[in-house]
């Protein structure tokens, strides 16, 4: 039903209009009646029409004015003027308000009801909108975490990135072309070993994700990642590079300081807050490393940026086996990730010696990063935390956990290698196929990286791997053996069969067939003239 209202301060008027609107309207209900600009502005308050008939001279406030007043506050009203005053000042007025009809007194049933319609179908359209709208915010807020989670994992997987996170971009609307990274850590209440409930924690701290996304939004504009164990990632955007590091760090340090201050006394926990150096988009992850690498230095709750860190001890933990490791899973290598994870349980196993639960507590955030690139393949990877913890803590023996990780690794870095198998097969296909339908023309290596979406360096690279030859000698095999097989119609002259192979000089197409097959394009239509 569609909601009228009548202002009239004749009776008369009234009760005319409401006797055309009820014999000809089933779908329209009078919801109220004004005789007076006043009485109609306090109506339209509780009534909420969709559409209003308003007469212009009305005791008190004239029509023109209630029609600006009710505006203010409800913009979606249609109205439609009724009056016995045919001037050009309030027709001019009434348009600039918007009203879609200028009916003058007496109106007659038909122009009242073309009105009427016209308004209802301005409603209809205007109601339909509201309702798409509404539709495509809410699907943007579902997606908009996907997408945000999405973007974090590229950041801290050490993939090959740069071309997924200008996707990601584009896809969450940034406009920023740099930021900085925060990785912000749970901080809880450790037992006499120096040592923490992963279990217990994990789910406390999934309680309170909720709150700190929100109170992280709230501040300032920045994407939130998922939960990782007991610890989120959080990317700032920046409008401007500057070269003054130290008002960036200034900058970032305050942003953490004031998330502290609004968290505090809200979770039952501290925070650890580590934060990475400004940088373009493209190189994001190096922010993100150098994040965890201040993260790392803090010895309990705080907030330390990167350039606060002391860099010494370069005996300390394998930081570039750990970054070789998820590399080297990200491509598939079984070899290198198993050669990468050794190495690192040696370290800890030496450093740690007999302390099997600080192993385990350094190998947990290891093997949860390997096992969650997993998921970005395979779905049911992607599965319970907290399974993982219990199956991780309840091993004892150290041979055993050393075998456990490296199952893991191994059977992650094997379904990226099918899938990463699978994929570079498909675009090579695609590349072929590209080529096959545009051999006749000018095609160059980068016209065909554009149309499958890869770099052209790694293209050309997958192309050798793939075919055994680069993207010439492959292009240029296609284009003679096309070319052979016109010479043997007899009605293609040489200069045709030139163009038509996508040469633009029949000399120079002369001398590839003489290369490639052995005598010239002449030659060899001859043999099928004799």
């Amino acid at each position: 039903m569609f909601r009228v209202m009548i202002a009239d301060d004749e009776r008369i008027a009234i009760d005319s209009l409401k006797y055309i609107i009820d014999k000809n309207f089933n779908n329209v209900e009078i919801i109220a009646t004004a005789r007076s600009g006043r009485e109609a502005i306090e109506k339209v308050e509780y009534s909420v029409p969709d559409i209003v008939f308003m007469d212009i001279k009305m005791p008190g406030i004239n029509g023109i004015e209630t029609i600006r007043e009710i505006k203010k506050l409800h913009r979606h009203v249609v109205f439609i003027i009724l009056s016995a005053f045919d001037q050009f000042e309030f027709a001019k007025e009434a348009v600039n308000l918007g009203v879609i009809e200028y009916l003058l007194k007496p109106a007659n049933r038909k122009k009242v009801v073309e009105a009427l319609n016209k308004a209802i179908d301005i409603v209809k359209a205007e109601k339909e909108n509201r309702k798409n709208m509404l539709e495509l915010k809410e699907k943007i807020e579902r997606i908009q975490p996907v997408l945000e989670n999405g973007f974090i994992y590229s950041l801290v997987m050490f993939d090959n990135n740069k071309k997924e996170l200008l996707n990601y971009r584009e896809l969450l609307s940034i406009e920023e072309n740099n930021g900085y990274v925060m990785t912000i850590e749970f901080s809880y209440e450790e037992d006499k070993e120096g040592l923490v409930d992963r279990i217990g924690n994990n789910l406390k701290s999934r309680k309170v994700y909720s709150l700190f996304r929100d109170t992280v939004s709230n501040i300032g504009k920045c994407i939130v990642g998922p939960l990782m164990l007991n610890r989120v990632v959080v990317f700032v955007p920046v409008a401007y590079m500057t070269e003054d590091s130290a008002f960036v760090q200034r900058a970032a340090i305050a942003f953490a300081e004031t998330l502290s201050k609004h968290l505090s006394g809200k979770l039952e926990c501290g925070l650890k807050i580590g934060i990475g150096n400004q940088k373009s988009f493209e190189t994001m992850s190096a922010s993100y490393e150098e994040a965890l690498k201040a993260l790392r230095s803090l010895n309990g709750t705080g907030i330390k940026h990167f350039m606060d860190i002391t860099l010494v001890n370069t005996q300390g933990y394998p930081e570039h086996k750990e970054k070789l490791l998820m590399q080297s899973v990200a491509l598939g290598d079984k070899g290198e990730s198993i050669e990468a994870f050794n190495c690192i349980f040696d370290w800890l196993s030496g450093v740690y010696n007999g302390q099997h639960l600080r192993i385990k507590n350094k190998l947990l955030e290891l093997l949860f990063l390997v096992q969650r690139m997993a998921g970005k393949y395979d779905s049911e990877t992607d599965g319970n935390e907290t399974d993982f913890l219990e199956e991780m803590l309840s091993i004892e023996d150290m041979t055993e956990l050393r075998l456990w990780g490296k199952r893991i690794v191994e059977d992650v870095a094997g379904k990226i290698n099918v899938y990463r198998s699978y994929k570079t097969g498909e675009l090579i296909t695609r590349a072929k196929e590209y080529i096959e339908a545009n051999y006749a023309k000018s095609i160059t290596l980068e016209d065909i990286s554009n149309e499958i979406n890869v770099s052209p360096q790694y293209l050309s690279k997958l192309f050798k791997e793939e075919t055994g030859e680069n993207f010439i000698d492959y292009l240029t095999g296609i284009r003679i053996r096309i070319a052979k097989d016109l010479l043997e119609n007899k009605n293609s002259s040489i200069k045709e069969i030139c163009y038509n192979t996508g040469y633009s000089d029949p000399n120079y197409f002369s001398r590839i067939f003489k290369k490639i097959v052995g005598v010239t394009p002449t030659e060899y239509k001859g043999t099928f003239t004799a």
